[in-house]
């Protein structure tokens, strides 16, 4: 039996949120699942993939918020693999780096009112 290791809740957002890595949003994609520590993402490889920092951006699409510059890291960047298209789908991990106190609140807004359920 394998345990978890995470120290923080994972949830499911409600509505179409998004993630980028900076500064050359080369991984942009959909969140699947976000908690005070971290978040993971998928989304499509790009012919040209840069070298992105250590920030990510968060937003939804169907309203104003729009959290910019989290410290990240990256903890795992994996093939999803489907046999049927062409593109090529990736899951990335992100783990939070130390976020100042505006960062700190704005994410726990969005926890507490962007998101349902546990993923």
């Amino acid at each position: 039996m394998e345990t978890e290791r995470r120290k923080f809740r994972r949830l499911l957002p409600q509505e179409l949120t998004f993630a980028a890595l900076r500064p050359h949003f080369s991984r942009l994609g959909k969140v699947k699942d976000i908690s005070r520590g971290g978040l993971a993402f998928e989304y499509i490889l790009s012919e040209t993939q840069y070298v992105d920092s250590p920030e990510i951006d968060v937003f939804v699409s169907s309203d104003r918020f729009y959290l910019p510059r989290i410290p990240s890291k990256i903890v795992y960047d994996i093939k999803i693999v489907e046999e049927y298209q062409n593109l090529e789908r990736r899951r990335c991990g992100v783990q939070f780096g130390d976020l100042t106190e505006e960062q700190a609140d704005k994410l726990d807004s969005f926890l507490q009112s962007h998101t349902t359920g546990t993923a």
